[in-house]
């Protein structure tokens, strides 16, 4: 083979080398782009969640907060007594009401 027809064959292998790498780079950074909008898609679609649960906590946490208060009016106007149930542990109690 002679010299020139080599250095003809190692210029297209070095081109067709240089043109792939270049697709393969281009390939790369569609790919990183893809996941990166994904990721904060994903993200989003979790901060949502989260605040959904925050919301659901604190609407939970009002409505509990609510019926402990009726409840201690109740107790302290005298329409009903808590007393100790000793068949559950002690932070549970039976209400009974009074009629009157």
């Amino acid at each position: 083979m002679s010299t020139e027809k080599r250095n003809d064959s190692l210029y297209k292998a070095s081109s067709i080398l240089s043109v792939a790498a270049i697709l393969l780079t281009i390939a790369l950074f569609v790919r990183m782009e893809t996941v990166v909008h994904d990721t904060k898609v994903m993200d989003s679609k979790f901060t949502l969640e989260i605040q959904q649960i925050k919301d659901a906590l604190k609407e939970d946490r009002a409505s509990h907060q609510a019926r402990m208060k009726e409840l201690v009016l109740n107790v302290v106007s005298g329409k009903c007594m808590m007393l100790h149930d000793r068949r559950c542990s002690s932070r549970y109690y039976r209400l009974i009401i009074i009629n009157r």
